[in-house]
């Protein structure tokens, strides 16, 4: 598989930034599934294919930092339309947020396992204000795991377990972190792909406010080899 970030800002963009937004593709090239689609995804979408090249988008969850691009999308969509609507599996709540998916050019499947093309798909929840999922792909023999927005979380830590590449929620740094927050630190994301065994770990959901390079040493502490994700990077599993 390969991974190409199309966003990796929240809640919101840096200048030229965009918010969560992940092209994950088989190494056939005949599947390929987006995870999360938040402010500034589509533009970069649009670029690699539009949504046009979809099989599915798989939303974490309903906070606007990762879904507020599907909206526009459905415009793409409209002028570019499919043979059949574009597969979204989603939580369905908060109601209102889950309203506005409600449009002919998608359709709107529960958050359950399945297999999309070549790709295994699975969700666990995740600690967060709504309802959200971490979420797992199995495809070309590798094993692809991201938290979704999380905190300390048994059933996330055990969903992680073996993971050939975790991408993980890098919210807060260790200072401004409490276990009641809605995200991890930087050094709970190395401690998770520690504890899980994880073959990499890549670090997402970069807050603007902070020093991304700050973040990356609080998570290189207790995983030396951790990485910050790139805007357009692609990454091979």
């Amino acid at each position: 598989m390969q991974l190409t970030i199309l966003g990796n800002n929240g809640p919101f963009p840096a200048p030229n930034g965009a918010c969560s937004g992940y092209l994950l593709e088989s190494d056939s090239g005949e599947t390929c599934v987006l995870i999360d689609c938040g402010t500034g995804v589509l533009n970069r979408l649009m670029a690699l294919g539009g949504p046009a090249a979809l099989d599915a988008v798989l939303l974490s969850h309903l906070h606007y930092d990762h879904m507020s691009d599907m909206l526009p999308m459905q415009y793409a969509l409209q002028f570019n339309p499919r043979p059949k609507p574009l597969p979204v599996y989603a939580p369905d709540a908060p109601e209102a947020v889950y309203a506005l998916l409600q449009a002919p050019c998608f359709d709107l499947w529960e958050a359950k396992d399945t297999a999309i093309g070549e790709m295994r798909v699975s969700f666990t929840p995740a600690r967060h204000p709504v309802p959200t999922n971490a979420i797992a792909v199995e495809c070309d023999g590798q094993r692809f795991v991201f938290t979704g927005d999380s905190n300390q979380d048994a059933l996330v830590e055990l969903f992680c377990e073996g993971a050939d590449l975790l991408l993980a929620d890098c919210g807060l740094p260790e200072a401004d972190h409490k276990f009641t927050a809605p995200h991890y630190s930087a050094r709970l994301c190395g401690e998770l792909a520690k504890n899980t065994r994880a073959k990499r770990l890549l670090l997402t959901h970069l807050n603007p406010k902070y020093d991304p390079q700050a973040l990356l040493e609080e998570a290189r502490a207790v995983y030396p080899a951790a990485e910050l994700t790139e805007l357009g990077a692609t990454y091979y599993l």
